[in-house]
């Protein structure tokens, strides 16, 4: 949204007020940004949580040749 923002401004330059376009790309890039990274972080808590809870990593139909 902020690329599309930048190329509406300069393309119509008279259009938008002074100040207002770089206050709205910062806005935009830096949420993308936060974003990104608390996609990142959840990603990371998920695969720490699936080694805590030692679940196996495949599941079995039966068991062959294994001593009960």
């Amino acid at each position: 949204m902020a690329l599309v923002y930048l190329i509406l401004k300069l393309c119509n330059w008279e259009m938008f007020s002074a100040g207002s376009a770089p206050i709205v790309i910062g806005i935009f890039f830096l949420g993308a940004i936060q974003l990104f990274f608390l996609g990142f972080l959840g990603e990371y808590i998920l695969s720490i949580n699936s080694r805590v809870m030692r679940r196996p990593l495949v599941i079995e139909e039966k068991r062959i040749n294994f001593d009960k």
